[in-house]
């Protein structure tokens, strides 16, 4: 894959969640406001928006723990010239801290498994440097987090119930400044105090 649209296309054929156009749109007009040179990516998937965050100037470690995905992403990153840019850490998130615990970060970007978005966050939220961001996505998954989780299956009416326990956690967090967004499906900023 050569190019950025056939990476999108990938992950539309292979049924690869990435960022929606509105939410990378959000996400990259952050980096640029915020000035974020460094970014640690919970979530790679193909590597679509660490791509998208080291074309617009960001150096960016980035953990994905699917053997496939990672495989994925190191070729789509070398494939477009990255390599110097982009790290990918293949591990489970919450097992690899010491291996991104090196350099504090602009920006966490959190896109990986919903259910354990507060562990991302407590995790790794102490690299930040003062006046770092958070950014997490998928916060309205596919519009359902408000509607009635009584009519879902049990496991999406748990995963549903910790997004919004997670969306509180993030509102009356007393260290962080939340905004929630109703932007593609759904995004957070977190600004540390």
């Amino acid at each position: 894959m050569n190019n950025i649209d056939n990476i999108k296309e990938y992950a539309k054929i292979n049924r690869v969640p990435i960022i929606n156009d509105e939410g990378l749109v959000f996400l990259l007009e952050q980096i640029n406001k915020y000035q974020v040179k460094e970014v640690l990516e919970i979530g790679s998937a193909i590597a679509y928006s660490a791509i998208m965050m080291a074309k617009n100037g960001a150096n960016v470690t980035t953990i994905e723990r699917d053997q496939k995905m990672y495989e994925q992403a190191i070729k789509n990153i070398a494939d477009l010239g990255l390599t110097t840019k982009i790290k990918v850490v293949y591990k489970d998130a919450l097992t690899a801290f010491a291996d991104v615990a090196s350099k504090e970060y602009d920006l966490l970007f959190i896109d990986a498994a919903k259910a354990q978005y507060e562990k991302f966050f407590n995790l790794y939220t102490p690299l930040l440097k003062k006046g770092g961001i958070i950014i997490c996505d998928n916060l309205d998954f596919h519009g359902l987090v408000e509607t009635d989780l009584t009519q879902y299956k049990r496991h999406l009416r748990q995963m549903l119930t910790k997004i919004k326990k997670f969306r509180t956690f993030l509102i009356n967090n007393p260290d962080y400044i939340t905004t929630i967004y109703k932007i593609g499906d759904g995004l957070s900023l977190s600004i540390k105090k």
